[in-house]
């Protein structure tokens, strides 16, 4: 692992993430900007991404558990229960085997900054004297009963929120009841530990008392004052994805054919558990008379493809969006986020987790239209393109909010922010010191 010296100390940063893709390109961001501002890290995720990682120049560190794209195990995330069965299957089940991993990844290190899922990471912090931060990319994920969220298990609660707060506050508590009895493997390694009883790790336990980045711009959602204290926030975190030199040119040839096409993509998770989306996408398009690029992961092209729709397995949406006339999408905080940028219209259909909530707040923006997943078909999809492509008012708003983002000074912004958290002016010796206490500490 590398270092630098940054006033008088050493700074050795690990950043580590449990999930999608989309959970892991905005720490990607991150930690490429604390190289090039030449901090030394260590990226600690999914086996699965080892290579896609240290292809890029990173360290790499595996830890479990390494996701299986199994369409099975991603439809179980994906229904009414898929919450519950993520945390208690994957996360609660196998903190024995996170908490390990996480360590060895993050010994000889200055600070740990983690994602969504990594509900050991105060466990690994305290147990190597470091300080740690965790990073919300959605809104939802704050829990906040002053600005609720569409909860992807139940989004009919909703509407409650126009009686108060307190609606949200007794589904919350609700919440918290659940939590802490799927928590209870992690409550029980902690005490093994010789570590205290920690908070409910889905709700306050998950929230570093260092720094919380918010990474979402304030026109998304503003500060609310149930946030936790130490929260700071900054902009979205866009990551320059590489792409194949090959699909590159494919995609460029058929660019400057025609006019802009519509974009249809699932993400790198809901693509999944596609089924039919793309053969339905692909009619549609035709339908509308409109040109179209299918992302489709590894799922198998529709047959029998005009000239004006090109499908590709993947290709970098920042490469894409900038020529594109809309982008039909899951709703995940990475996509919302590169249409904003583009300035393009969204239709969002949002399948669980942060999506429903994602698409309510881009709808009010009045840069999206919202399709329910269990209505996907050709027909649903051309009735609501063919609003969406004559709504000129919502292109002109889409357009705008391309001038209220700052990717290079909201990503500086983070950074910076992480690099306050470890103290100012110590010495190197002194940094280097401690550093091998803790990990004599850790190795007892």
């Amino acid at each position: 692992m590398g270092w630098i010296i940054i006033n008088g100390a050493v700074m050795r940063i690990v950043f580590a993430s449990l999930g999608s893709l989309g959970d892991l390109h905005p720490l990607l961001a991150m930690a490429r900007n604390c190289e090039e501002r030449g901090h030394g890290v260590i990226i600690a995720a999914g086996e699965a991404y080892a290579h896609y990682v240290k292809t890029m120049g990173f360290d790499f560190q595996a830890i479990r558990p390494d996701f299986n794209p199994d369409p099975e195990v991603i439809k179980r995330h994906y229904n009414r229960q898929g919450p519950e069965n993520l945390l208690r299957e994957e996360i609660f089940g196998r903190v024995r085997e996170t908490y390990p991993d996480l360590l060895e990844a993050t010994k000889g290190a200055d600070i740990l900054v983690v994602g969504e899922l990594l509900y050991v990471a105060p466990m690994v912090a305290e147990k190597l004297g470091i300080p740690w931060v965790n990073v919300i990319l959605a809104p939802t994920s704050f829990l906040s009963a002053c600005d609720p969220c569409v909860l992807a298990p139940a989004p009919g609660l909703h509407w409650l929120r126009y009686f108060g707060t307190w609606p949200h506050r007794m589904i919350f508590a609700y919440g918290r009841h659940k939590t802490t009895e799927w928590s209870k493997p992690l409550q029980m390694f902690r005490r093994e530990l010789g570590l205290r009883p920690g908070p409910n790790p889905v709700f306050e336990g998950k929230h570093s008392p260092h720094l919380v980045l918010a990474m979402f711009p304030r026109f998304l959602a503003a500060a609310q004052r149930d946030w936790p204290a130490a929260t700071q926030q900054a902009g979205f975190p866009y990551f320059a994805q590489p792409g194949r030199p090959e699909t590159e040119e494919r995609v460029d040839t058929f660019l400057k054919r025609g006019k802009a096409p519509l974009i249809f993509t699932l993400g790198s998770g809901v693509v999944h558990i596609a089924k039919n989306f793309y053969q339905h996408a692909a009619k549609a398009a035709q339908e509308l008379d409109c040109r179209a690029i299918l992302l489709l992961g590894k799922n198998p092209a529709p047959a029998n493809l005009p000239d004006t729709i090109l499908a590709v397995d993947y290709a970098p949406l920042e490469s894409l969006l900038p020529h594109a006339a809309a982008m039909i999408h899951q709703g995940g905080i990475g996509g919302c986020a590169e249409a904003l940028r583009a300035g393009i219209p969204s239709l969002i259909i949002p399948f669980g987790f942060d999506q429903p909530d994602n698409a309510e707040r881009m709808r009010k923006l009045g840069v999206a239209r919202v399709l329910n997943r269990r209505r996907i078909s050709k027909r649903t999809l051309v009735a609501n393109l063919r609003i969406l492509l004559s709504d000129s008012a919502m292109s002109a708003r889409a357009k705008a909010f391309t001038h209220l983002i700052d990717p290079a000074a909201d990503l500086a912004q983070a950074v910076e922010a992480i690099e306050r958290v470890v103290l100012p002016g110590s010495s190197t010796s002194t940094i280097d010191e401690a550093r091998a206490e803790r990990i004599q500490s850790a190795a007892l």
